[in-house]
């Protein structure tokens, strides 16, 4: 048993080690960002026709001509119907990516937690309204009801989902630091 489990671990330390990264690079700008799998990345890409479509999701897989986002629940799912929660699985190939936006784990956390603070203060927020004689129920919800709208829509723009850079501006795509992938650009 020890033997097996043991197993497991060198597999997934060895594929950890040996796992594929995408190096995004500018030169003009002199930066670089990796993105590795388990990274959260938004992807602006030329999808069906060539029409832009943007995927949000975390890195599962890359290769060396794709980067897959989300998991394929087909697998452990065959006979489910495709719907919104379902199709969040995307492979999208390297030549294709037009915008990209790597998320932090901690700018994720901090966001969860805004949102996490904000139910738990419109909740509390609502429940002294209501004890409050001098306050109708109805602007006690209304009150609530807005506060909860702004404080979600601060957290959209503290930590928005758009892709921040353009592969126009100069950036490159790297499999590994030193070999540059071509782009096409229309």
């Amino acid at each position: 048993m020890y033997k097996l489990i043991f197993l497991f671990c060198c597999i997934f330390l060895f594929n950890d080690l040996f796992s594929q990264q995408v190096v995004f690079t500018n030169h003009k700008l002199n930066k670089t960002i990796v993105v590795k799998p388990g990274c959260k990345v938004s992807l602006g890409y030329k999808g069906y026709n060539g029409m832009q479509e943007f995927a949000s999701n975390t890195v599962t897989d890359i290769t060396d001509s794709t980067i897959t986002l989300g998991l394929d629940l087909s697998f452990w799912f065959p006979n489910k119907k495709p719907n919104s929660s379902t199709n969040h699985y995307k492979i999208i190939r390297l030549s294709d990516i037009t915008h990209f936006r790597k998320r932090s784990m901690g700018g994720e956390l901090l966001k969860n937690a805004m949102q996490i603070g904000a139910a738990v203060g419109s909740i509390y927020l609502l429940s002294d309204l209501y004890r409050n004689s001098s306050i109708s129920r109805s602007n006690a919800i209304l009150v609530s009801v807005g506060v909860g709208v702004v404080l979600n829509l601060t957290v959209k723009i503290m930590f928005p989902e758009n892709a921040k850079h353009r592969m126009k501006d100069g950036w490159m795509i790297n499999l590994k630091p030193n070999e540059p992938i071509p782009i096409g650009r229309n």
